[in-house]
């Protein structure tokens, strides 16, 4: 055998996976990558479809009943509307704690000094029926009484421009334009738009028939002679229940009283 020959093993080397298939495999792994990023911010972006479905009042309507069956006084409405009697209202206010919520119900003043007896109709005689030997109530105090006034005119008497008229001034000038005039507005209210020392005034005054005779005679010989009215006016007589009761038989609307003011030539 020549000497030159060479049989020793020579091996060849192999790879698992070529160069082509390394290069395939990297720009797959990138293509998928890159899908996927662009998925990711397409649900991030994307916003959700919804529908509107009514809910069933049913439920809602059965709970409101359940809730306002133990109110008297009270009416729901088809509407949704719902109405509580204004007396009732003012008892459930009482009840829970409230000891004067700036009006004074039906029947209230039968428990405020020199007021009308329980079951006696406003302005009658608080010792009328009474046994003899029985201690007549003392008069109404009209500072106190102005109370259920001083929510709106405030305790000043001088108001709430835009929203409230003063009646410090104002009130001279009404008296000596009609006495009774003052009376029918605390009886009955007063709805419209009036003029006040050159301020428009356009709310609503409530009416306040619920307060006896002799409480609104007090009241208005309180704010009379109150504010800087009585040294207004060139002289002035105390309004008394009798004023009140003769005014009170006249029924007015709020609007009739508002009606009324024109015929005084105030403005």
């Amino acid at each position: 055998m020549p000497e030159d020959q060479d049989n020793s093993f020579q091996p060849t080397r192999q790879y698992l996976l070529s160069e082509g298939q390394v290069r395939a495999a990297f720009i797959l792994s990138a293509v998928g990558m890159t899908a996927l990023l662009l998925l990711l911010l397409i649900l991030a972006t994307a916003k959700p479809e919804s529908r509107f479905v009514e809910a069933d009042p049913t439920e809602f309507r059965q709970g409101l009943t359940a809730a306002t069956s133990a109110l008297s006084g009270y009416e729901m409405f088809e509407d949704g509307r719902a109405r509580l009697d204004i007396d009732r209202a003012m008892e459930l206010v009482a009840e829970r704690g409230v000891q004067s919520p700036g009006m004074v119900a039906a029947g209230a003043s039968a428990a405020a000094p020199g007021g009308a007896q329980e079951g006696a109709a406003p302005g009658a005689d608080a010792g009328s029926g009474a046994d003899d030997d029985e201690q007549a109530l003392p008069a109404v105090d009209g500072a106190v009484a102005y109370g259920t006034c001083a929510a709106c005119h405030q305790a000043n008497g001088a108001g709430i421009p835009g929203a409230f008229p003063p009646l410090a001034g104002h009130a001279a000038e009404l008296y000596q334009a009609d006495p009774s005039y003052m009376i029918d507005v605390v009886l009955y209210g007063l709805t419209g738009q009036i003029q006040v020392d050159g301020v428009s005034y356009n709310g609503f005054m409530p009416s306040h028939e619920h307060l006896a005779d002799a409480e609104i005679a007090a009241i208005l010989n309180h704010v009379m002679t109150s504010f800087g009215n009585e040294e207004a006016v060139d002289s002035f007589e105390a309004y008394t229940e009798a004023d009140v009761e003769a005014q009170r038989g006249l029924e007015l609307s709020s609007d009739e009283v508002h009606a009324l003011r024109a015929d005084l030539n105030l403005e």
